[in-house]
């Protein structure tokens, strides 16, 4: 249960930033929210990119920690400046940006490094969401939650690819404890002693793309959706609690199938 309590604190956090600042960006900065022209091309692109930095992870290990730590700290750099440039000016919002990246990368305990996780996935799924109809954020879910499936049951790449962010210390997500006292503790340290559960940043910014692209609709179906996301993470967290065996799960299948229900009945009933 404090383990489970952690990951809601956590989670809950990032819904809320993602969502606040993309209703601030939204009401102040007037980004308008267009649908995008995908081509069959654009996903053979998309693809082909995966594959091959996912190719490279698995096969260098050193080429695989300097680009983890690299994509790690421009994600939280890049995620902080949606963020706080919904309401810091320029060029406060990048300064604001770069001290949680630092603190993020270069003072790696748990804490940090969770808000900072949390910092920079609540911008990145906000601007992504911000760019999305809520169709095409329901079928990115749908099809990444069939790829969540196959990655972690079948090929068990997506399996190795955690294991090399584990080696790296850079970790693409969140380190949900089960003691207050090990948000102070190294990264290295409680990765080492297995004291934190690793969340995923699929498994939390892909919800929050649905809740963001949800605001167009209303902002009560964008809370709806992220109250949705959050009993997904509550049926993952007890799904996973309940295994056979302690074994990596598909934490975002659950999480997505949720978040899209509460989307379909906020539409349905107009909320």
């Amino acid at each position: 249960m404090r383990t489970f309590a952690s990951a809601v604190f956590l989670y809950a956090l990032t819904l809320a930033l993602g969502v606040a600042a993309s209703i601030e960006r939204i009401a102040i900065a007037q980004i308008p929210i267009s649908v995008p022209q995908f081509t069959v091309l654009d996903l053979f692109i998309f693809l082909g990119v995966f594959v091959l930095m996912t190719f490279v992870m698995l096969r260098f290990g050193r080429a695989s920690r300097l680009s983890l730590g690299s994509l790690l700290t421009l994600a939280v750099v890049a995620g902080g400046m949606f963020v706080f440039g919904a309401w810091l000016p320029w060029p406060l919002d990048i300064a604001a940006a770069v001290v949680v990246a630092i603190a993020t990368r270069y003072r790696p305990r748990v804490l940090p490094h969770d808000l900072g996780v949390a910092v920079g996935i609540a911008g990145i799924s906000g601007l992504l969401g911000l760019a999305l109809t809520p169709l095409w954020a329901v079928c990115l879910l749908a099809f990444l939650s069939v790829y969540d499936i196959i990655s972690v049951y079948r090929t068990r790449h997506m399996v190795a690819l955690a294991g090399r962010m584990v080696e790296s210390g850079a970790i693409f997500g969140f380190l949900v404890p089960a003691h207050l006292r090990t948000f102070k503790q190294p990264v290295a340290a409680a990765l080492k002693e297995r004291s934190v559960m690793v969340l995923g940043s699929g498994d939390i910014g892909l919800p929050l793309v649905l809740a963001v692209s949800s605001v167009a609709t209303s902002v009560h179906a964008a809370l709806f959706v992220a109250g949705g996301a959050l009993v997904g993470l509550s049926l993952m967290q007890w799904l996973f609690m309940h295994q056979r065996r302690a074994m990596p799960m598909a934490a975002l299948p659950p999480i997505a199938v949720c978040s899209i229900i509460a989307y379909a009945i906020a539409v349905y009933f107009g909320i």
